[in-house]
């Protein structure tokens, strides 16, 4: 097929649209004037409808856009995007080939791209495309978006829509519910989308096959992953064992229920389905591992670290523990946000004061070990999710126990009746403390974009401000050069909780 240009006709018109807008006139020869602008040649291939398709490594100047079809063969025509500025003329230069993985993915890595700017794609390589296929590519690591906010949406083990035990009525149910609240909200409330799209593990039950994961992440947030970039961390199902694998190894992973997938370099689907960085190619120190890594977007740096896996073995631990020191020393980010998947405190469908015959020992790993360096690098917020609940703590540094040695005049940042601040109105928290330095944490339980099962303890966790086990919702982080906003959203779109962040 010959290539497409944009016709010649619509050059010129567009030529004497300049020349009136100047004073100039058609008729006379315009001073100095250049050879005729050479007509862009366009994409000519088709576009596809991907079983699959999301983003990964969304960036300031870069993309990966992944895909899968079905059936699953090896090879495929339309294994290329295009790519531009204008959804209805996609250039020929920019039809990138993508890489076949080992799991019959679709990998195409675009580079060279402008920050802030929207982006359209082709999937396929045809000249135009849906205006819903875009994405913007994120500002210059330090700086603000042109609207002067990062938008963050955070679901945490919301894969209830492919669990095969969930047997009440439509699976799906909260799951969808969760999603179409954040959207009610959006719409309710300017219409700005999200930026980055975080999960906080249990991302597909029961076992996180690679058809759990279709089921539950891609039909489920097609919209969202076609536009967004999509970042996640190791939950205990995506380990199989119907979520009770304490292996310190992804090599064993192995599920109790569903079909395992073909081993290519690793059995555990979650690795094979995502490109997470591994050599900071998003910014951060090189972690050399998807198991965890961290990235920048703007003045805002995230880190994934795996509570799952490595916290089992002392010396894959240790490595965790002093890459993420070495990250965090290196990073002059406005904000930091932190996220894994065991939390440090929750009385939710987990208790942090138990560690349930080892399979929730990696709560007091990540209490004991990492809270301390947390505390001491500047971390703003700590997002885990495991409690199918909602909650959420005060501004808190110090504390590594049992919740009975919790003491709000030692562990929490205060108000001026002496009390834990709530992080709302005029208590809202100062990155610099009362301590004169950046030494606190909020600390938020956010397992509930699925399912809320209920609290173990009604009394909730006492360094906690706020807590529910029976509301369905996500998290939006709204991060501005000075003030940090962060919201808890129900299913039905409204704001249960929030607290402020002034730097």
């Amino acid at each position: 097929m010959k290539p497409s240009f944009l016709p010649l006709s619509t050059l010129c018109a567009f030529s004497l649209c300049l020349l009136a807008a100047c004073g100039g006139s058609s008729s006379s020869p315009a001073r100095n004037a250049g050879p005729p602008a050479e007509p862009v040649a366009l994409c000519d291939g088709e576009a596809i409808a991907p079983e699959r398709l999301f983003l990964q490594q969304l960036g300031s100047d870069r993309v990966i856009i992944k895909w899968r079809n079905a059936p699953l063969d090896v090879a495929q025509s339309g294994d290329v995007v295009c790519f531009g500025v204008d959804h209805n003329a996609l250039p020929a230069s920019s039809q990138t080939v993508a890489v076949v993985t080992e799991t019959r993915h679709r990998e195409a890595l675009i580079t060279g791209l402008k920050p802030d700017t929207k982006y359209y794609y082709s999937v396929g390589g045809a000249a135009s495309t849906d205006p819903r296929f875009s994405f913007r590519t994120a500002p210059l690591t330090g700086a603000v978006p042109a609207d002067g906010n990062t938008r963050i949406w955070i679901v945490g083990d919301p894969g209830t829509s492919s669990s095969p035990l969930l047997d009440r009525g439509d699976n799906a149910g909260g799951q969808r519910a969760v999603r179409d609240g954040f959207n009610a909200w959006v719409a309710a409330n300017g219409g700005e989308a999200a930026d980055l799209f975080l999960m906080l593990g249990d991302n597909a039950y029961l076992d996180g096959t690679d058809a759990q994961f279709q089921t539950a992440v891609f039909d489920l947030y097609t919209d969202t992953l076609a536009t967004t970039g999509m970042w996640s961390t190791i939950g205990n199902h995506e380990m199989g064992s119907g979520g009770l694998s304490t292996a310190a190894s992804v090599d064993l992973y192995s599920p109790a229920t569903g079909i395992a997938d073909t081993v290519p370099d690793s059995p555990m689907p979650y690795l094979n389905i995502h490109s997470f960085p591994t050599q900071g190619e998003n910014g951060g120190v090189p972690s050399g591992t998807e198991q965890y890594y961290s990235f920048d977007y703007g003045n805002v740096h995230v880190i994934s670290l795996d509570s799952q896996v490595s916290t089992r073995d002392a010396a894959n631990m240790a490595a965790m523990r002093e890459w993420v020191t070495a990250d965090l020393q290196a990073n002059v980010a406005d904000w930091t946000i932190v996220i894994f998947h065991h939390p440090p405190y929750t009385k939710g469908s987990h208790d942090s004061d138990s560690t349930a015959g080892g399979v929730d020992q990696p709560i007091f790993d990540m209490r004991e070990q990492f809270n301390p360096v947390f505390e001491a690098y500047g971390v703003d917020l700590v997002y885990g999710g495991h409690s199918h609940s909602y909650e959420r703590s005060f501004y808190l540094s110090g504390h590594t126990g049992l919740s009975t040695t919790f003491d709000p005049e030692e562990h929490a940042e205060l108000n001026s009746a002496n009390q834990p601040a709530t992080g709302q109105g005029d208590e809202a928290y100062r990155q610099i403390t009362n301590s004169g330095a950046d030494d606190k944490v909020v600390y938020t339980v956010a397992g509930n974009s699925g399912q809320a099962t209920g609290m173990s303890d009604p009394e909730g966790h006492p360094a906690f401000f706020y807590s529910t086990g029976d509301i369905l919702g996500s998290v939006v982080v709204d991060a501005g050069k000075n003030t940090l906003v962060a919201r808890f959203i129900d299913d039905s779109g409204e704001v249960r909780d929030h607290f402020i962040m002034q730097r």
